[in-house]
């Protein structure tokens, strides 16, 4: 059998669980490999038996993961599994990409997830679930992709297997929250020296190499070209978006991981005292670049 963990991950949340999941898959089956997704040929995963899928979560599934399953060919008699990190609310994560996964032929096998430190600039630092993933979340990461490979092996053998059932999930109100496009002042960019905006954009929405420069086409709102620009030449109004957002983690957030944690869904981290309600990210981090994007370790 052949396997395949592909990952998007931005702060680094979901690469450690990917590569976790990724290690536990190998433990099974030899022939296991780990991508990023803007690496992956589409074509290429007619190779593979089972295919794991993972992204934290933007309220949704992030555009870019979207767009990367509606180019996917036929693959059907394959096997997939789909998987995430968040902030509070994975619910409008997994029931679009479990429909689109289907349509393609694939049989979803399993879903998880977990939760993650979160650098979004509007919201608290530290946040109510920082210090997610942590040694534990990766022990469970691991013991999950050993978990799908098993699963795979036995169905692709022809195996009467109970497969796992999926909770219902009740998707949650889309967020209405003001979001304002961030916005580049060229006075400050130090292009072509610096590319860094371009290059790890998700959507690929930033080309300042064409004449007019094009920045934010497409954007997702992530605000990550933002927060990584070590010139501070990309400008968005936070207070705008931390005065709307925060009033709404107090009244829907913290009752959504009260009831994980009563029902041992949840560890608490931080201690709830210690969130920050009133020191959002951009205040914290208030030098540019507000974050350095983690090297990877090789496998």
């Amino acid at each position: 059998m052949k396997g395949i963990v592909i990952y998007f991950s931005l702060t680094g949340n979901t690469m450690k669980i990917a590569r976790a999941i990724h290690l536990g898959m190998k433990s099974v089956i030899g022939h296991a490999h780990l991508a990023k997704l803007k690496d992956v040929d589409v074509q290429s995963l007619t190779d593979y038996d089972v295919i794991g899928l993972g992204a934290p979560v933007w309220g949704g599934v992030p555009p870019n993961v979207m767009r990367l399953v509606h180019d996917l060919p036929r693959l059907s008699g394959k096997h997939a599994f789909v998987f995430c990190t968040h902030g509070v609310l994975p619910e409008r994560f997994f029931p679009p990409l479990f429909k689109q996964l289907t349509k393609k032929g694939l049989t979803v096998i399993g879903i998880r997830d977990w939760y993650g430190s979160v650098n979004r600039p509007a919201l608290p630092t530290p946040y109510l679930t920082d210090g997610h993933p942590d040694e534990i979340d990766l022990e469970e990461a691991e013991g999950f992709g050993a978990e799908m490979a098993e699963l795979s092996q036995k169905l692709e053998a022809g195996e009467t297997v109970i497969m796992p059932t999926f909770p219902k999930m009740q998707m949650t109100p889309p967020n209405k929250l003001p979001r304002p496009l961030p916005e580049r002042d060229a006075s400050k960019c130090r292009y072509p020296a610096c590319r860094t905006c371009m290059d790890h954009c998700p959507v690929g929405g930033i080309d300042l190499t064409s004449t007019p420069p094009v920045f934010a086409k497409g954007c997702s709102i992530c605000y990550f070209c933002e927060m990584i620009c070590p010139e501070g030449a990309i400008q968005v109004d936070y207070e705008l978006r931390a005065n709307a957002s925060i009033p709404r983690i107090k009244d829907l957030f913290l009752k959504h991981l009260a009831q994980a944690e009563a029902e041992g869904r949840f560890r608490r981290l931080v201690p709830l005292e210690k969130v920050g309600w009133d020191t959002p990210y951009y205040k914290v981090h208030n030098k540019h670049p507000r974050f350095v994007v983690p090297e990877e370790d090789p496998l």
